[in-house]
């Protein structure tokens, strides 16, 4: 199932991809803050509770975590 956040709506999000590595979080908090903090990225994997993706308020739509995204959970639309 690809959805698209309103966040970001750059990204098309598939979660049956997605492995929970966190390589998007990773790479956005080191963008934003300097430190490998998932917890203050700017997009939110969470697998707790089934899977869900979703980028905060504060995303810039850099498309950071679609480089960084190893497994093609993110993609960018196509124009």
């Amino acid at each position: 199932m690809v959805i698209i956040d309103k966040n970001n709506e750059d990204v098309l999000i598939n979660l049956e991809r997605c492995t929970g590595c966190l390589n998007c979080q990773l790479i956005c908090s080191l963008t934003f803050t300097k430190a490998f903090n998932p917890s203050q990225s700017r997009i939110v994997i969470d697998c707790a509770n089934g899977k869900e993706i979703h980028f905060t308020d504060d995303c810039t739509c850099c498309n950071l975590c679609v480089k960084y995204c190893v497994y093609g959970a993110l993609a960018l639309k196509e124009s």
